[in-house]
């Protein structure tokens, strides 16, 4: 036999988010958990970002000042590069056929940076993302 529950918009938001929370912890892969080193620590924090199609993935999106190294893999069907720009940043990766690697490392300094794929028109439809260091 099956109960009705009634569901305002919190409930509904909170099913939605928990299982948008799950969805990211159990379908992201081991590696894509934390970054291995935070910045400003004396080492340099190696972030592994995925790209796809018209899409950037990270682990996170806050980071400490300090030096942080991208490793950038496209899981797309597209090639795609990683550019950043920010407080003291302008830098570009190398482009990456489908399947491919590269990386990219950049010092952040406080504040708030653009991360997008320059190739062709794909910022424009959709692949950006913001990250903030502090």
């Amino acid at each position: 036999m099956f109960t009705s529950v009634r569901s305002g918009p919190t409930t509904r938001l909170a099913a939605v988010l928990a299982s948008a929370a799950l969805t990211l912890t159990v379908g992201a892969p081991a590696a894509m958990a934390t970054p291995q080193v935070p910045a400003g620590t004396g080492g340099t924090a190696v972030v592994p970002v995925r790209e796809g199609n018209f899409f950037i993935a990270l682990p996170r999106h806050g980071f400490r000042t300090g030096t942080v190294h991208f490793r950038i893999k496209n899981v797309g069907w597209h090639r795609h590069a990683l550019s950043v720009a920010g407080p003291g940043v302008r830098s570009t990766s190398a482009v990456i056929p489908p399947g491919g690697r590269t990386s990219l490392t950049v010092v952040l300094k406080k504040g708030r940076y653009l991360l997008w794929c320059p190739v062709d028109h794909h910022r424009q439809r959709g692949m950006w993302t913001w990250i903030w260091a502090s």
